[in-house]
């Protein structure tokens, strides 16, 4: 009897005999597995640490099974009903479990980087230290940015909408859990996936950019001390170069003046800029001329960004 053709990705062959008149053993095709005995083999081969890989076990019961640390790498779990199922330590990376049913199931300390998660139930699993990957970005994501890359923005789409579910599902499971700095992560994902559904040069879609950038939509509150600085440092600048008014003289940076005195009055801006973004106004400086309107926009942008970094800030700590 002939041996399976299959070779796995990682170039691991199959060593199960193929069924007869084809080239493939039962495992690696797609015909139905509905024979009890398949489960109860397929534990034991689990057990002795033989290799599932691109096993095809789509719709098969396998409620209650025992796959503990089990290479199901590139494996088909498409509809499979693995409620119950013990599967801490599996490889399932880059394995499909599209409309799987994992209610119960322990996937502690598994490996699902890159396996697709759609549509999967995820009622009551236990996804306790998973490794999702870098990021913890998601086989849908990273197919979407492909498809972005490649100019085929319809399919992008799709798939940006089928990663958001995903990683709603994921956060969701982490938050009842009581892991919510992991939901975090995965809350950050949702938003970005959710970001680039929108038009590319809408409001919603710049407003949602600004708060990735200034504090990570909550999940990075230290985000925004960068840049406050940035934003204290450049208003600085201005305001150096505007000039400032301080017991009715004007203090500006020049090129008359040495390098001395203009550090001494840039001292002076970044003074008057930080005590403007706080919304102190000592009133010892005072803007002169096109530094006004400069100096109230700061003073707004402070208050928000203050505002939000303690919004941020007890949103993490309070977790």
């Amino acid at each position: 009897m002939s041996t399976c053709t299959y070779i796995s990705p990682s170039g691991t062959p199959c060593i199960e005999n193929a069924q007869p008149t084809k080239k493939r053993c039962i495992w690696h095709t797609s015909a139905e597995k509905n024979d009890g005995n398949l489960k109860a083999e397929l534990e034991s081969m689990a057990k002795k640490g033989d290799t599932l890989s691109g096993f095809n076990l789509a719709r098969m019961d396998l409620s209650n099974a025992y796959l503990i640390e089990a290479d199901l790498s590139d494996a088909d779990l498409s509809r499979v009903d693995l409620s119950l199922g013990h599967l801490f330590g599996a490889n399932l990376s880059n394995a499909s479990l599209f409309k799987a049913n994992l209610t119960d199931a322990n996937l502690k300390e598994a490996t699902l980087e890159n396996a697709n998660l759609l549509g999967t139930d995820l009622t009551r699993v236990n996804l306790e230290r998973v490794n999702w990957g870098i990021g913890n970005k998601l086989y849908n994501h990273k197919e979407a940015d492909a498809h972005h890359k490649n100019g085929n923005l319809k399919a992008a789409l799709e798939k940006y909408l089928e990663a958001e579910e995903i990683y709603r599902n994921i956060r969701k499971c982490y938050e009842a859990a009581g892991t919510s700095d992991i939901a975090g992560s995965f809350f950050y994902n949702e938003m970005v996936v959710k970001r680039k559904q929108m038009p590319k040069f809408s409001v919603a879609r710049m407003w949602s950019r600004l708060i990735d950038a200034l504090c990570g939509y909550g999940e990075v509150p230290y985000r925004i001390i960068g840049s406050a600085i940035t934003y204290i440092l450049v208003n600085a600048f201005l305001f150096g170069m505007l000039g400032l008014v301080h017991n009715s003289k004007i203090y500006a940076l020049s090129t008359t003046l040495d390098f001395a005195e203009n550090m001494k009055y840039f001292g002076y801006a970044i003074y008057f800029s930080i005590v403007t973004f706080t919304t102190l106004g000592y009133g010892d400086f005072a803007p002169a001329g096109w530094s006004r309107p400069f100096a109230a926009v700061e003073g707004f942008v402070g208050a928000f960004m203050i505002a939000l970094f303690i919004l941020s800030f007890v949103k993490k700590m309070t977790r």
